[in-house]
């Protein structure tokens, strides 16, 4: 007993405190920002499991850890809302006929539903977050192209064509609850702001590989030459975007216009590949922070592609990942991850390089 009173006595007094300064340290450490790395550890993407048979596409970004899909069945199409992370799911609306098409603006405050009642005719439904009906119209359209205005949230340009490929635009006002006919005489445009687009003027009568890019003002009705040999032209916030072609053997540029001077900012060398008649545009999309692009690139043999990330500022230019498909790809809003594949049935998580089964298709 001695021994062990003696023993207990021993004990430095100090040791609950420093136990008691471990256990604070412990707590401090719980509040510190993680890490990149633990970050990703934590945020494990839940795969989600549909039937092979009914699933349609993982359609967009509701928020940067929501995502929708689509379903059909014999009654119709239903769009569901899904949590990356945490699995849960919900029905977010439901069509009695089939849905073409389902897009979220820029600021993915509005929700664009392009479903098609007859063969020749479309219906536009224009939902916000929470799937009330903000903006509905049916239009006699054979096929349809669609372009939300990335600045002004609430404009969406329609491009209406006939069976014979002849055509009629509109310009539909969330905000105002208005459709109009729309004066520009091009179907495929871009938005540069509330009152000025973008289009390639492809010369019909002699066609070509390239054509000149020509910005339109819709309120002055006039047009102005910005670049000539483009292939493909994409607007985002602050930028607009050209591919340029230099030589008949696919030689081709990346070119970057500051959206207000007009004037080029950086310019990025790439290959294209040709078409029968013209040539393939690689998938691309541009995060809204830090103005990183993203894009595929074919090699130089023109057997394989690579993802590529090239930051304007810098002029930095990365390779991701290689041996990858050109396939479609869609940035969240926050930029971390994207939408790819076909049906936006896979996920790539840009931190780590890694690409994931978004969608496991289980047979009927």
């Amino acid at each position: 007993m001695v021994i062990v009173l003696l023993a207990t006595g021993c004990n430095p007094t100090h040791q609950p405190e420093q136990n008691k300064e471990l256990s604070t340290n412990r707590d401090l450490h719980k509040n510190e920002p993680k890490s990149a790395s633990q970050l990703i550890e934590e945020e494990e993407i839940i795969s989600l499991e549909l039937n092979e048979g009914l699933f349609h596409s993982v359609a967009d970004w509701k928020d940067k850890e929501t995502i929708f899909y689509i379903m059909n069945n014999k009654d119709g199409s239903t769009v569901y809302t899904y949590n990356i992370f945490n699995g849960e799911s919900s029905i977010f609306y439901e069509s009695e006929v089939p849905i073409v098409r389902f897009e979220a603006n820029k600021s993915h405050s509005l929700f664009l539903i392009h479903t098609s009642p007859s063969s020749y005719e479309a219906e536009l439904i224009v939902l916000d977050k929470n799937a009330n009906l903000k903006f509905t119209t049916k239009i006699e359209s054979y096929e349809l192209q669609t372009m939300w205005n990335q600045i002004d949230n609430n404009q969406l340009f329609v491009s209406s064509f006939n069976e014979d490929w002849t055509f009629q635009t509109y310009l539909i006002n969330v905000a105002e609850n208005s459709i109009n006919e729309n004066p520009v005489d091009f179907p495929f445009i871009q938005w540069l702001n509330g009152n000025e687009v973008s289009y390639l003027k492809w010369d019909q009568n002699a066609p070509s590989l390239s054509a000149p890019l020509y910005i339109y003002d819709i309120k002055k009705q006039e047009e102005t030459l910005l670049s000539k040999n483009v292939v493909a032209n994409t607007n985002y916030d602050k930028v607009l975007s050209t591919f340029e072609l230099l030589d008949e053997n696919g030689a081709a540029v990346i070119k970057f216009y500051d959206m207000n001077s007009r004037k080029l900012i950086a310019d990025m060398p790439t290959n294209l590949v040709p078409l029968y008649s013209d040539w393939a545009i690689p998938f691309h999309d541009m995060a809204s922070k830090g103005n990183h692009f993203y894009t595929f690139e074919i090699n130089d043999k023109k057997t394989a592609f690579s993802l590529i990330s090239y930051e304007i500022e810098t002029e930095e230019k990365k390779t991701l990942i290689e041996n990858i498909e050109n396939l479609p790809f869609l940035l969240s809003p926050t930029g971390e991850y994207a939408l790819y594949g076909a049906r936006y049935e896979k996920i790539i998580r840009l931190a780590d390089k890694t690409i994931k089964d978004l969608v496991k298709l289980i047979a009927n």
